[in-house]
């Protein structure tokens, strides 16, 4: 829940119309935000995986 949350929060801080901007500071400030959404997103995706996984491989 909480890579939820952090990945929610990130990519809802991420500008879209930033990737063009003049401004490196700003630029790269938001280039650091969405590259840290992605990483939430897919430590997600990771954890929903091997989640899936070692629940098909327990017998009962």
């Amino acid at each position: 829940m909480e890579i939820s949350e952090l990945a929610k929060n990130y990519r809802a801080d991420w500008k879209e119309e930033l990737w063009e901007s003049e401004n490196i500071e700003e630029y790269g400030l938001n280039e650091f935000i969405g590259g840290k959404a992605d990483a939430y997103e897919d430590c997600l995706e990771l954890i929903k995986k091997y989640t899936h996984k070692s629940k098909s491989t327990i017998k009962t």
